[in-house]
């Protein structure tokens, strides 16, 4: 299960922001939220098929403590979720990144999620004064606790969760 997170929210930070990350990159759920579920691959396609989470492509399995991972896993395509923005729900297709649109819970006051029901790298993200916000629990670190969940991903998936490329 995930290690819960202390919350860290510095509201005044994100309002005089605007909660640009919201607007550039919604951040990646980790296994837990799904795993707590009777049914793990029908939460994550119920999640998917909802419109308001997408599956992303993490190309590659991470290194580990400097060492590499064996060739065959170096271009390993590890799938996680992250809520949509609004522009991908409603075309349907996930972005690669760079595109500027809100994720589908920001609503006028900030996140329409409490703390504890975010996505694992939103609880994580060390809010800066400078607008430099950076979260520990990165892609690297999603990569690393899906990579065991791919066959859930999967089932999620031919559930008619999501398309995958």
């Amino acid at each position: 299960m995930d290690i819960p997170v202390e919350n860290n929210e510095r509201l005044a930070v994100c309002r005089t922001c605007g909660g640009e990350c919201c607007f550039t990159r919604p951040g990646i759920e980790a296994p837990g939220r799904f795993l707590a579920a009777p049914d793990p691959a029908r939460a994550l396609a119920s999640a998917l098929s909802s419109g308001d989470w997408v599956l992303l492509p993490h190309v590659g399995v991470p290194w580990v403590n400097g060492e590499p991972p064996p060739p065959e896993d170096r271009y390993r395509i590890i799938r996680y979720p992250r809520p949509a923005t609004i522009a991908e729900r409603a075309t349907g297709s996930v972005f690669a990144g760079g595109e500027r649109s809100p994720c589908v819970f920001l609503g006028p006051g900030g996140c329409r999620l409490g703390f504890e029901e975010r996505p694992r790298m939103c609880q994580s993200l060390e809010p800066s004064a400078i607008g430099d916000c950076e979260s520990p629990w990165d892609q690297r670190s999603a990569a690393l606790a899906w990579l065991p969940f791919q066959d859930l991903v999967r089932e999620a998936v031919e559930r008619g969760g999501a398309s995958v490329e």
